[in-house]
């Protein structure tokens, strides 16, 4: 039997980050920021409406405390104790803000523990900076990104981040929706970094010979701790490329987790198979004990992806220690716009009853009561991040080839028979709002490492319904070749949907690629439009295409 390493000596040949900052939720009034410390101790986070002078954050012999009465473009100044309990990550929550202002923020720390030469963490170089919204926005404009994975490719690169940036600055974009998969922990030796289900399936007998109590059971606290240190350790690699931290940093972030922050195909695949995940050959495997290690592996992804996104997205029911419980589906609003980031994972099982296998019960009732509420039906559009499309491949291919490796990449998606009372109801919902409602209504979605855009019609029901899916896919993750637009679907009626149909706008496939989403209602009419970018890594030029959604 092998031995079981630190937890800590986990991919120690990477670069990871150090030190961070993401912005978070933003409104006109407030906003989030979230920062990652290089060690445990007092930071404090300082907000200012202009940049500080060198005078102002050299300290010259004074304590942060007597900054703010010295310098009064300093809005905010709080000092946290930031520890490794959540390794070394904290979220600010500033308010009292002004609308459509920008702000300069700096991370810094007098700590007398940790004897820093440098008081100014983040920020000296005045390049951490955000804009909060204007006061009720009519128009809004918002990037759109999915499926990052820059290990995926020889030589590693960062896909299409720099270009992203460029386009979100040229553009003055309000905020950024990553749509899912921002790491991946569960990608292949040919990727060289390590598969964490590969690491178990190889270490889970170390595993259970050191923590497994007298009595048989396990004890799971050090084991989700252990498990948790390897997820964050994904995140510390995979964030560490430059431009999406330019991108993090400046622009504000909503961000919802697919299958790969947990394990490929979480959700479609059945507990038998959850257990053969970690089945060895040859071996007397104890099939109960790799279930048991298979569900604290999820408890240890969720607390790694609370940590390091949802902490910075808007406040859901989260219970510390039972994601099962918890609400990762999340709403908000920007002025004259609704939005929704459906979780896709958190309550996913293909075990469940028809129906509620990709959402769950509880989830789709908060979501029905949402999209029906009286603030909703007034907005000028509403957007929906479903990490995994309504609507991309062939639905014959979907049904056809749902067996083998594809299995449960194809029963991840709504369009599969397994899914389709689920999918029904998502539609007839949206169809009813739209039509209902006169608004236009945009589904956002990742996951398939290719783009497409689809307008879905019932036009005998619901005449009036404006409803698209728009699908974004890879910023960074190795692209599906070009040939793939042909298993993409076709206009064609929607198979299990009577009266349904699928209008194609738009298929690419070959290259990374990300979104703009803009909502024009400057003149007082909405102009509503999807722009998909595309470039190969190191190139100058960046290919768009421009998407009319109606109006």
């Amino acid at each position: 039997m092998r031995d079981l390493q630190q937890p800590d000596n986990y991919e120690t040949l990477k670069a990871k980050i150090n030190s961070a900052a993401i912005v978070g939720h933003t409104t006109d009034t407030t906003t989030k920021i979230w920062v990652r410390a290089f060690r445990q101790g007092k930071w404090t986070l300082i907000v200012s409406t202009t940049k500080l002078p060198e005078s102002a954050y050299d300290l010259s012999g004074k304590d942060l405390g007597q900054m703010k009465a010295h310098n009064s473009d300093i809005v905010f100044l709080e000092e946290r104790d930031i520890t490794r309990t959540t390794d070394q990550t904290m979220t600010f929550e500033v308010s009292g803000l002004t609308p459509d202002t920008r702000y300069y923020y700096y991370l810094a720390s007098d700590d007398p523990d940790l004897a820093l030469e440098r008081k100014v963490e983040l920020g000296g170089d005045h390049q951490y900076w955000f804009r909060t919204l204007a006061k009720n926005p009519q128009s809004l404009l918002f990037g759109f990104y999915s499926c990052h994975d820059p290990f995926s490719v020889k030589p590693n690169n960062e896909g299409a981040w720099d270009k992203f940036y460029d386009v979100l600055n040229e553009r003055q974009a309000d905020f950024v929706i990553g749509g899912g998969d921002q790491v991946y922990c569960d990608t292949n030796h040919a990727s060289q970094i390590q598969d964490v289900w590969v690491w178990l399936k190889n270490n889970k007998n170390a595993l259970l010979a050191k923590y497994r109590k007298a009595n048989g059971s396990l004890d799971e606290p050090p084991i989700i701790e252990y498990f948790t240190k390897l997820y964050r350790t994904y995140y510390r690699i995979y964030w560490q490329f430059e431009h999406l931290r330019y991108v993090y940093r400046r622009f504000p972030q909503y961000m919802i987790w697919d299958d790969h922050e947990i394990m490929d195909g979480w959700g479609s695949l059945t507990e038998d198979e959850r257990k053969a995940k970690l089945a060895n050959f040859f071996q007397n495997d104890d099939e109960n004990a790799n279930y048991a290690l298979v569900m604290l592996m999820f408890k240890a992804a969720a607390q790694a992806y609370l940590e390091y996104q949802h902490a910075h997205n808007p406040d859901s029911m989260i219970i510390n220690g039972d994601p099962g419980a918890s609400h990762w589906d999340y709403n908000f609003d920007q002025g004259a716009y609704g939005f929704y980031m459906l979780d896709v994972r958190g309550h996913h099982d293909c075990e469940q009853p028809d129906g509620q296998r990709l959402l769950g019960a509880d989830q789709f009732e908060r979501f029905e009561s949402w999209i029906n509420s009286a603030s909703i039906k007034k907005k000028k559009a509403i957007f929906i991040c479903s990490p995994v499309p309504v609507v991309h491949w062939k639905e014959s291919a979907v049904n056809t080839f749902d067996f083998g490796g594809q299995k449960d990449d194809f029963m991840d998606e709504w369009g599969h028979k397994t899914n389709h009372a689920e999918r029904n109801k998502i539609l007839e919902l949206l169809l009813a709002r739209s039509h209902e409602n006169d608004i236009p209504i945009v589904i956002l979605s990742g996951d398939v490492h290719c783009a497409s855009a689809f307008g879905i019609t019932h036009t005998q029901t619901y005449p009036g319904a404006r409803l698209f899916n728009v699908t974004s896919s890879a910023i960074s993750r190795s692209p599906a070749p070009g040939i793939a637009t042909a298993a993409m679907q076709k206009s064609a009626p929607i198979d299990g949907f009577d009266g349904g149909r699928f209008e194609q706008m738009f298929r690419f496939a070959g290259e990374n690629n990300f979104a703009v989403i803009n909502a024009d209602c400057r003149d007082g009419e909405l102009q509503l439009s999807a722009t998909l970018y595309w470039a190969k890594p190191g190139s100058e030029s960046v290919t768009q295409k421009v998407i009319r959604l109606g109006t």
